[in-house]
């Protein structure tokens, strides 16, 4: 099976999730935040295609497009996705936010 990143097709069951082992697909209005355990690694090696169950991580997309960019928590995700859509890639608004409230 070939390794996504495209929602369409991960919600479709038509591709493996190229971080990981999807989890859960969050769906919030025009925002989507696939929940996922990573493969297995050692720094930037990949060292299986065998999820790391020990570790859950968040990447988001806006209507369906992915943003590029992961979060270690769902409410993180879900600031990273409002960011992202008012500041564009390099948005900073939802890492201040956490900050903020102490998360």
């Amino acid at each position: 099976m070939k390794r996504t990143t495209k929602l369409n097709e991960l919600k479709a069951g038509i591709g493996e999730f190229t971080w990981g082992e999807v989890i859960k697909i969050h769906e919030i209005g025009e925002y989507a935040i696939v929940e996922y355990h990573p493969w297995k690694s050692e720094g930037c090696i990949v060292l299986s295609g065998q999820p790391d169950m020990t570790e859950t991580l968040f990447s988001y997309y806006i209507d369906g497009e992915d943003c590029s960019q992961s979060a270690e928590s769902l409410d993180e995700a879900l600031a990273g996705c409002i960011a992202y859509k008012h500041e564009g890639a390099n948005a900073q608004a939802g890492v201040y936010f956490m900050r903020m409230i102490n998360k």
